[in-house]
């Protein structure tokens, strides 16, 4: 696929997350948006991943300057990435197909193999057994650096896009993607990035998790809403109406509410669907072991 220098996205003009920085309103709003997510993105519980979990990272490729912009640091650009342990079907043998899990924000970088371990556990006492590899992002920003953590969610798609394209190339397995709250923007915009480039045959199925995303966003007429249509064989939203996170924090945060507690606002594709999952207990929990909705996820692997 074509990789170039370019660390723009395609943005032009100034965004409603920009002008929104600069007012009172936003400043009063993010504050009750931090403190409502403080300690607890990165807790997986008693489940601890090893170090070398297999994974594609992106750790260190942006930084935030004082203008709270996120900017690619020196030697990246908007494709590349990096991969940690060994990756399922690069020197072993080839998977049919791979989940890529996609963490939540405030994950620090040594605690994400954590979080792939639990999805991994919850996968596998649900009977899924194909090989579990993980993405990690520059998620572990500062409380009061929500908007340039969702531009950074959102440029990582590129690179998720690039390693599926590759992992494709070298070993032709299906791909199952599964993304939870942050890691909910980041999963539809990989699919934007390989509808963009005209892959529209590798994606098997893409899960949501409590998605941190604008509910529009994944409507017909909305930013990821096509791209749906064409690159996915079936997406699946899993949203919680009282989940408090999403409910307080995001829509304070945001002036937006999120798909992960109201599902799609609008017409979706005909390939996507909603799931209501009152029964978890909260935000956290969506992909934890016993009070998840892990099986959920499971059975509508086709």
């Amino acid at each position: 696929m074509p990789r170039d220098t370019d660390d723009t996205n395609g943005r032009t003009g100034m965004s409603r997350r920009t002008m929104l920085k600069g007012t009172a309103t936003a400043a009063v709003g993010l504050a009750g948006f931090t403190g409502s997510v403080a300690g607890f993105e990165g807790d997986d519980g008693d489940i601890t991943g090893p170090a070398d979990f297999p994974r594609a990272t992106t750790r260190g490729h942006f930084d935030i300057n004082w203008l709270y912009e996120e900017e690619l640091t020196d030697g990246h650009t908007k494709w590349d990435y990096d991969t940690v342990g060994d990756i399922p079907g690069y020197g072993s043998a080839t998977p049919d197909e791979v989940v890529i899990s996609v963490h939540g924000w405030l994950v620090a970088s040594d605690e994400a193999p954590d979080h792939f371990e639990t999805v991994k556990t919850s996968l596998r006492n649900n009977g899924y057994t194909h090989p579990i590899i993980g993405f990690s992002y520059d998620s572990d920003t500062r409380l009061d650096q929500w908007w340039p953590a969702t531009d950074i969610a959102e440029r990582n798609g590129a690179k998720l896009a690039n390693f599926i394209t590759d992992y494709r190339a070298r070993t032709g397995a299906d791909v199952r993607l599964i993304g939870h709250s942050l890691g909910g923007r980041v999963v539809p915009a990989t699919i934007k990035a390989l509808d963009s480039l005209g892959y529209r045959d590798y994606v098997a199925s893409a899960t949501l998790l409590g998605g941190a995303a604008d509910n529009d966003a994944v409507a017909v007429d909305g930013e990821y809403g096509p791209a749906i249509a064409n690159v996915v064989e079936q997406f699946d939203n899993f949203w919680k109406s009282d989940d408090n996170v999403l409910n307080w924090a995001y829509s304070t945060g945001e002036f937006d509410a999120a798909v992960g507690e109201e599902g799609c606002e609008g017409t979706p594709p005909a390939n996507y669907e909603d799931h209501n999952v009152d029964y978890v207990p909260d935000h956290f929990s969506y992909h934890e072991p016993g009070d998840g909705c892990m099986a959920d996820v499971v059975g509508e692997f086709q």
